[in-house]
């Protein structure tokens, strides 16, 4: 891996470890005096995830502050304007979360995860890959390395296939475009595998009390999100590293990627 890398992405299907090996790969850059932040799909303040987000045109959102007068200057200070339409980050907002109109509406016009998309494919995609730009021009002001997890590969191609039934060629632009934004990150991407998608699903099922990840809906669906990305990582323009988790060794798992790390990141690890 480069010296000069600031983000390291980890991804793969359920059950393939990345949250904890993650996690574990920020520390292991922190004991070697690397200054790093991690975030999980779900962490809160994200500095890249879209998740609790509610999108806006511009007219729809001019009516959102005339409908609350009381709340539009809280709605103003946190919305973020992106072309013509604006997000709004709702998550833990006292403000909102206490009008339970306003709460209601804002988790209804969630632009990523939901069930009734409210953003057309393009602007979907346009929204995600102005936020990465934005990511990318704060993380270049400091010296952290970001490691995050399932947000490059995961969500994105989760909604794209569930909510738009976007086809291969229309998820690749989407993915190049956020890739053409982290660019100057110089990122490099770890990809988690195991043999089997059915048998994967199966146990992380089990483990997890989730059946509905064991149903041929479900494996089905990720079988073709592995075929998705497995191909991803081959167009890709800056590195990825592949690592197959056979036998669920998760210290065989580690040794690799901190090898494919490399010697000289930030300095010498």
């Amino acid at each position: 891996m480069r010296k000069d890398c600031k983000l390291i992405l980890v991804e793969g299907l359920c059950g393939t470890g990345k949250s904890t090996l993650a996690e574990r790969m920020h520390r292991y850059l922190f004991q070697q005096g690397i200054s790093s932040s991690f975030y999980d799909e779900g962490a809160e303040g994200h500095p890249a995830s879209l998740n609790w987000h509610a999108f806006f045109r511009e007219e729809e959102f001019k009516e959102l502050l005339e409908r609350f007068p009381n709340t539009a200057n809280a709605i103003r200070s946190r919305a973020m304007k992106v072309g013509c339409n604006y997000l709004l980050p709702y998550r833990g907002v006292k403000e909102f979360s206490e009008l339970n109109e306003l709460y209601s509406e804002l988790k209804s016009r969630e632009l990523c995860l939901t069930d009734s998309p409210i953003a057309s494919l393009s602007e979907f995609t346009y929204s995600i890959q102005r936020h990465w730009a934005r990511f990318a021009e704060l993380a270049n002001t400091s010296e952290k390395v970001y490691v995050l997890e399932a947000v490059f590969f995961q969500h994105q191609i989760h909604d794209l296939l569930k909510h738009y039934q976007a086809s291969d060629r229309q998820i690749e632009q989407h993915i190049h475009g956020i890739a053409d934004q982290i660019a100057s990150m110089n990122p490099s991407l770890i990809y988690l595998t195991q043999p089997s998608v059915r048998e994967q699903q199966v146990w992380i099922s089990s483990i997890r009390s989730k059946p509905h990840f064991a149903t041929e809906k479900n494996i089905g669906f990720m079988e073709n999100r592995k075929r998705i990305e497995l191909r991803l990582l081959d167009t890709l323009p800056f590195p990825t590293y592949t690592i197959e988790n056979v036998n669920l060794d998760w210290e065989d798992v580690f040794s690799k990627m901190v090898g494919v790390i490399g010697q000289n990141i930030g300095q010498n690890a």
